[in-house]
């Protein structure tokens, strides 16, 4: 099973960003492929509140676009929803120990225990934080 970072999803539905083209066709790719892509609930919720955000130039997307976009990708056979389960605090903790994160940079350790804990052995992000996940193997489709 392959995960999907927030980066990649915000990058696919924002047309403005230098990275859209390669952000849309790595989700089209994956999504279209035999193999699950798993979408946990925190990059869902983090996706619908960073592309919604006023922090940012320009109109921001109405909620119920973001979340309209994410039904959409959904949609597809491939796609899967992963959450957290009891067990995985255990797992949280250890890579919390093992990767020195603390303060905002929790969020990517729990976003990685969900997925090692469900069975994600590829996760797609151009975010370098998630390299320290050796269980995970990252893929940045923006990396030249």
């Amino acid at each position: 099973m392959i995960g999907v970072d927030t980066n990649v999803l915000l990058y696919a539905f924002n047309v403005t960003s230098p990275h859209n083209a390669v952000a849309k066709k790595t989700l089209e790719t994956l999504l279209s492929q035999q193999e699950d892509v798993a979408f946990t609930d925190i990059v869902m919720f983090e996706f619908i509140a960073q592309a919604t955000s006023i922090n940012r130039p320009g109109p921001s997307p109405t909620a119920r676009q973001a979340i309209a976009q994410l039904e959409n990708w959904l949609t597809s056979k491939s796609a899967k929803v992963i959450r957290s389960k009891p067990g995985d605090f255990k797992t949280f903790a250890r890579l919390c120990d093992e990767s020195g994160r603390s303060g905002q940079n929790l969020f990517d350790v729990q976003v990685a225990a969900i997925c090692i804990d469900n069975g994600v052995t590829e996760f797609v992000t151009g975010d370098k934080g998630f390299e320290k996940f050796t269980e995970l193997r990252i893929r940045n489709p923006f990396a030249k």
